[in-house]
């Protein structure tokens, strides 16, 4: 248990750096496009392949014969169907808010408030999904 809580508080220290990346880039894309669910599907493509990089050398153990690299094409099959769910659920959020929020700063930032919301929910899936992934395959 005492290792799990630790790979854990490991895990969500990286993820952050990856989570300002992937932010980052959705902020920066969103001065460009506005449609919230592109920009989020390619800025959590950043943030992803940071974290898997150094996860995997950081935090979990590769001890299977199954090499890390099929393990990484098996995270991607997972993370493209996380991403696009997800990227969903973002363009719900930042649409409902943009229709009932009264105050127009939350409306202007309606897209960034969703990918926050979104945010612990990824983060908890992917930190179980690469676990099983990277130390029980």
């Amino acid at each position: 248990m005492k290792k799990l809580l630790l790979q854990a508080l490991k895990f969500v220290g990286l993820s952050g750096i990856g989570w300002v990346l992937d932010f980052g880039t959705f902020v920066i894309l969103g001065f460009f496009f506005a449609n919230s669910v592109v920009n989020n599907f390619i800025s959590s493509w950043v943030g992803v392949t940071f974290v898997f990089i150094f996860a995997t050398r950081k935090i979990f153990v590769n001890d299977s014969r199954i090499p890390l690299g099929a393990k990484y094409v098996i995270y991607l099959v997972y993370q493209l169907i996380l991403i696009l769910l997800i990227s969903k659920l973002l363009g719900a959020i930042d649409s409902f808010i943009a229709v009932h929020a009264t105050i127009s700063i939350i409306v202007k930032l309606s897209s960034i408030l969703a990918k926050i919301i979104v945010t612990p929910i990824t983060m908890t899936l992917n930190f179980f999904v690469m676990k099983g992934v990277i130390e029980k395959l």
